[in-house]
């Protein structure tokens, strides 16, 4: 694994009102590594995802992607923001665009990539995905799986250098699933840095280089996929395991 330290994390606390959500959170995600998050509902997962690129401003702690701290309020979120892709539970299209006017919007708007630079990069990218027959469809005719994919190809136009993924299957049909899994599978091949949200516990057994397992607003336990479903230590997470895994 690169040993270059991508994303670190220090003492990350995060509260709305008197519900501290986030209790400390130290993490360190070397680049090219896929760190798969997981735990209970409720747990601040994705209350952390979100403060990693500040669409939550952090309570106290910082977070330094690139060694920029993105926790300070002085930073340049806008300018950050363009190195990190996110991808949510619902996808967020904008349905009066087209799929392919999705994914060329940042890149024209934001770094001001000529409209036929983007057209090429938009077909490259929903072949990636496997909708390059989709390149003029309306968002409306596509199904969740779909869309989610491009979700994620829209992600990819700015060349992200970290991928966020907040519960990305979640909100899907079960038959939806495997599509949106095979894309990511994919981008892990290829290197991409990703902190990956999910209750898919096969695909974190299949792609994590490490498995995170957050409760009550802290990092109870993380290590390898095999150390966290094969010999886990804290209780907590055995318990939680037993139940999503029927053990």
């Amino acid at each position: 694994m690169n040993e270059k330290i991508k994303v670190k994390v220090h003492n990350l606390i995060k509260t709305f009102g008197d519900n501290q959500v986030l209790k400390g959170i130290n993490l360190e995600v070397h680049d090219n590594e896929v760190v798969v998050v997981i735990g209970p509902s409720g747990s601040g997962k994705s209350t952390f995802l979100r403060n990693l690129n500040r669409l939550e401003a952090p309570t106290s702690g910082s977070i330094v992607i690139d060694d920029m701290d993105i926790a300070d309020p002085k930073a340049n979120i806008n300018k950050i923001r363009e190195n990190i892709g996110m991808v949510f539970q619902h996808f967020n299209l904008f349905s009066n665009l087209s799929v392919s006017e999705n994914i060329m919007l940042a890149p024209v708007e934001l770094k001001k990539a000529s409209k036929e630079k983007a057209a090429a990069q938009a077909k490259k990218l929903l072949a990636q995905v496997g909708l390059e027959s989709k390149y003029n469809a309306t968002v409306q005719s596509l199904s969740g799986g779909q869309q989610q994919r491009v979700a994620i190809a829209r992600a990819l136009a700015m060349n992200p250098d970290v991928m966020l993924f907040d519960e990305p299957t979640s909100a899907l049909d079960p038959e939806m699933v495997g599509d949106v899994l095979a894309v990511m599978k994919q981008l892990a091949k290829q290197g991409m840095t990703m902190i990956v949200v999910t209750h898919e516990m096969g695909f974190a057994k299949e792609v994590a280089d490490r498995v995170v397992f957050v409760e009550d607003g802290n990092i109870q336990e993380q290590g390898t996929p095999d150390e966290i479903f094969n010999h886990p230590k804290d209780p907590r997470l055995q318990s939680f395991l037993d139940k999503v895994l029927n053990v």
